[in-house]
């Protein structure tokens, strides 16, 4: 599979989401498509959960993180 690099941003992004290890992970890409689609959606699942203080990892320092 070849990601794109808003993709590999997403993947990352996701994989550095707090409660989201690997079985997870696969479950959200199947189940949403796509890294993107999952983390349009995660902050509406969190607080479904009951979770008030959800935060996705920032953007710019994936995009750092990817850039080393």
């Amino acid at each position: 599979m070849v990601l794109t690099e808003r993709e590999r941003l997403d993947w990352l992004r996701l994989a550095r989401t707090d409660h989201v290890g690997p079985v997870t992970f696969a479950g959200l890409i199947a189940r949403f498509g796509s890294a993107g689609a999952a983390l349009e959606r995660i902050p509406g699942m969190a607080r479904r959960g009951g979770s008030r203080q959800f935060v996705l990892p920032d953007e710019g320092a994936i995009a750092a993180e990817l850039e080393r």
